[in-house]
């Protein structure tokens, strides 16, 4: 394969959000090469070419291919093949929640603080409600790594969230160059420290929405106490808590007057399970304004 096809192929891989380390595996394993395996000579190029293909499979198990292939049942992109995957999550996930048992991990308020204003600015906990996060800080559980120690690695699975209490973390990312073949094989040969956590900073985010490989490894530095949080801890907090907050605003919701009507009186009990949906808890202090006289509102 001439190089200017290959740069073309890369091109249309990275175009169409395809793993382009995959493409140049593909294309260096089967490019001009014959089935019958007649250019390899010797033991060493055999190694070689079944580190390729090992390296291929890994990348291929990480892939959305994969899941569709590990998952039949979900494999149809029809709406009715997505529908059926929905609910079947939708299934297990609320079983997980009921069957979720909060454990509350004692700590002072100094770190109380440190974990609350550290996942409070994070986009992820933006919709979480005050009290929603003050129960998310409940279950938050040490861990300590001592200096040299690997927290999370590059390319593995994790369902872990950190914050951090004290000491400081490296976080490294491998790089693969796109012009040498074993730097493709091995991503390790080549590792870039791209910055540091220290006191109140937070990582591992994606490992609350879903298993997603590590995009970097962090490291302990020196030695560090963490506090961490884990998917099902996470879920299993939040959806309790807006079951029961669900369940309290069915409850009062019937009771609301206007004029010398009760919303029970006007509304079915559907529209008030919506009407509950809907409803957004906001907090006010003593002497906060919530409605003043003369401006257009819409709440």
């Amino acid at each position: 394969m001439s190089d200017s096809t290959l740069a073309a192929s890369v091109k249309d891989a990275k175009a169409k959000g395809v793993d382009t380390t995959t493409v140049k595996l593909m294309q260096s394993i089967i490019s001009d090469k014959p089935l019958t395996c007649d250019d390899i000579d010797s033991v060493d190029d055999a190694r070689k070419e079944l580190k390729r293909i090992r390296k291929l499979m890994a990348n291929f198990k990480h892939s959305a291919a994969y899941d569709r292939l590990a998952n039949p049942l979900a494999q149809d992109g029809s709406a009715g093949g997505t529908k059926l995957r929905n609910a079947r999550n939708a299934i297990v996930e609320q079983e997980n929640i009921n069957d979720y048992v909060k454990e509350v991990v004692d700590k002072d308020e100094k770190i109380r603080n440190i974990i609350y204003n550290s996942i409070k600015p994070n986009v992820l906990f933006e919709f979480n409600t005050e009290d929603e996060l003050q129960e998310i800080v409940d279950v938050f559980a040490p861990c300590s790594f001592q200096a040299g120690e690997t927290v999370i690695k590059q390319g593995e699975c994790g369902d872990d969230f950190y914050v951090v209490e004290s000491g400081e973390l490296s976080i490294t990312v491998s790089m693969g160059q796109d012009d040498e073949e074993e730097n493709i094989m091995d991503q390790s040969v080549n590792e870039v420290r791209v910055g540091s956590y220290q006191e109140g900073s937070t990582f591992g985010e994606l490992a609350l929405i879903y298993g997603s490989p590590r995009a970097a490894t962090i490291a302990a530095t020196d030695d560090c106490r963490l506090w961490r949080i884990k998917r099902g801890w996470f879920r299993g907090v939040v959806g309790q808590h807006r079951k029961r907050l669900h369940m309290e605003k069915l409850e009062f919701l019937p009771k609301v007057e206007v004029g010398n009507k009760k919303f029970r009186d006007v509304f079915g009990k559907d529209q008030l399970d919506t009407m509950a949906q809907l409803l957004k808890v906001e907090y006010f202090k003593a002497g906060d304004t919530i409605l003043r006289e003369g401006e257009a509102g819409g709440t």
